[in-house]
């Protein structure tokens, strides 16, 4: 089976990226310090970068909007059963036994042992102020400095909360990385999960998987 991607977000890493996104997502999002979306929809947020110099200076956070596609649900996956990550009533359940570490109004982190090993959920969600993300500005919003994860790989989309979502994978030296991306309702959500290298992939699947299918939504409970 195929290995599955990462970053340093297990033990080691993902306490200090959670203080680290609440602190600029906090500032990007509110617009407080100046920096967001001007009058002309130009982004100018660090919070949503462009990945590459060849990506169009016209492609917007309000540049060709895409709704996210309500699709029947797939095979059935087992909701994860552990305590619930909430941001802005988006909500997730980590794996039981697992418990959340960070609570804050733009991200939850949470960490747990698979195995012996480390393991780690990352819940971040920041309001859009009204403008509709692409698929790819929704996956790219979260990413530091707009800088692709080490070794990522685009997989292909999956559901999260009945709406199609992007998957992509990432791997360092230390960890594997599953990482969700969706917009849903003036909102970009990123449901990561990260293990130790020495987990196999089998249960990283199975794990992350559970995470995902315990999402919910203001939307979904109405």
């Amino acid at each position: 089976m195929q290995r599955l991607g990462g970053t340093t977000m297990g033990g080691r890493g993902i306490a200090a990226l959670a203080v680290w996104l609440a602190a600029v997502l906090a500032l990007g999002a509110c617009g407080s310090d100046g920096e967001g979306i001007d009058p002309s929809g130009t982004d100018t947020s660090p919070a949503s970068p462009t990945d590459s110099p060849t990506d169009s200076p016209s492609e917007s956070l309000t540049a060709s909007p895409t709704e996210p596609l309500l699709v029947p649900e797939a095979e059935a996956v087992e909701p994860a059963s552990g305590p619930r990550l909430d941001v802005s009533d988006i909500r997730v359940n980590i794996p039981k036994g697992w418990k959340q570490t960070f609570d804050s109004f733009v991200v939850d982190s949470a960490l747990g042992r698979v195995d012996g090993k480390s393991g780690g959920v990352l819940l971040s969600v920041v309001p859009t102020g009204g403008d509709v993300l692409t698929p790819k500005q929704a996956e790219r919003y979260f990413w530091p400095h707009g800088r692709k994860p080490q070794n990522y790989e685009k997989q292909d989309g999956i559901l999260m909360g009945g709406l199609t979502a992007g998957y992509y994978t990432a791997r360092d030296r230390f960890d594997d990385m599953h990482a969700a991306t969706l917009w849903e309702d003036n909102h970009v959500t990123k449901v990561q999960v990260s293990f130790d290298r020495e987990v196999p992939d089998e249960v990283q699947q199975e794990l992350f998987q559970s995470v995902v299918a315990s999402y919910s939504s203001e939307r979904m409970r109405l």
